[in-house]
């Protein structure tokens, strides 16, 4: 499995694409649908970013037995580093 480097938030977000997109390979709309209105949560402030990172764990929750064992190794990835302040600006 494909281990993850950011530098920044838009590789953050590139990652969650990748995710988005096997997701869509396989038919899985709905998991799509529950990811994608988490993201809408991200404004730019702090308080958007914990509600994201509140909605898309519950969402990963809800739907992990549906997922491959490679987006949910992405979908953990992308969860860990919303838990920590990785990148500088």
């Amino acid at each position: 499995m494909k281990n993850y480097t950011l530098t920044s938030w838009q590789d953050y977000w590139e990652v969650f694409d990748k995710l988005i997109d096997l997701l869509n390979e396989d038919n899985k709309a709905e998991i799509i649908l529950e990811f994608k209105d988490a993201q809408k949560f991200v404004n730019g402030l702090t308080d958007g970013w914990y509600e994201f990172k509140f909605a898309f764990e519950n969402a990963l929750k809800s739907n992990r037995q549906k997922m491959t064992i490679e987006q949910n190794h992405i979908a953990n990835f992308l969860l860990e580093t919303s838990n920590k302040p990785l990148l500088t600006r």
